[in-house]
């Protein structure tokens, strides 16, 4: 089996200074738990798209936008650590999730001055979601970069092709999704939906935008302590019962 590259490139979001990832303060990203990149330091709040393709996913508290390439690479930016209640009331989106994007369209606008009123780092990662199926590769590069027009890292796929039954090589494995866009659906509502998008990929999505909500991870604390209760009381019912039971 033959094997062929494929490189593609990942514009910066936002002007300012490429870092590597483990200068970010945050095990999640330094450590790539969530996948390869790199991280910017941003001079301003102006986030754009760094890549052509669709927007994948939107936060519900606007501080992770994900977008999918036309070769099906996912990208997330992760703008701040920590960010999510500022970023809640005064970041201005200006897509939404299935929308097409071009590499430097604006996709937000976010007040890094509200960040530094609440001491929160503005330290942004950008990062290639891991895909378990994929044999990629990240070449990042460091230094000053302006949005829309630097590229901050490429990413180089290596491309497995099939022998066909007379010996000949036969299509690389995943043709159709080198050479076709992610598929779009109208839904019932009349907007635009990706029925491109695996439904391990909605998954994680789904996952990241609920576990990067810090108010969800309440939410599962309450859930938690509540059931701890009710199985005390049942636990304390029953014994009493019991006890009952022995006296007569």
């Amino acid at each position: 089996m033959a094997q062929n590259t494929r490189e593609s490139s990942i514009f910066a979001p936002m002007t300012g200074k490429i870092v590597d990832l483990s200068e970010v303060p945050d095990d999640t990203f330094s450590k790539k738990m969530m996948g390869d990149g790199v991280a910017i330091i941003p001079k301003d709040g102006m986030l754009y798209s760094p890549i052509s393709g669709i927007v994948s996913m939107v936060a519900a508290t606007k501080h992770a936008i994900g977008f999918q390439t036309n070769t099906g690479l996912n990208i997330l930016v992760h703008v701040g650590l920590e960010a999510h209640e500022v970023t809640d009331k005064t970041t201005i989106v200006h897509v939404k999730q299935g929308q097409k994007v071009q590499a430097g369209d604006l996709v937000a606008e976010y007040d890094l001055g509200a960040f530094e009123e609440k001491a929160i780092n503005t330290i942004t990662p950008v990062i290639l979601i891991n895909e378990e199926e994929e044999d990629t590769e990240i070449k990042a590069n460091v230094g000053d970069v302006e949005a829309g027009a630097g590229e901050i890292f490429k990413v180089v796929e290596i491309i497995k092709e099939t022998a066909s039954a007379d010996g000949e090589q036969g299509k690389p494995a995943d043709n159709d999704k080198a050479n076709a866009e992610p598929a779009a659906a109208v839904a019932k509502d009349g907007n635009e939906a990706t029925a491109g998008r695996s439904t391990i990929d909605d998954l994680k999505n789904e996952s990241l935008e609920f576990f990067s909500d810090s108010t969800n991870w309440i939410k599962l604390g309450a859930m938690f302590v509540g059931l701890v209760v009710v199985l005390v009381i049942i636990f304390v019912a029953i014994g009493v019962f019991l006890n009952l039971g022995g006296e007569g």
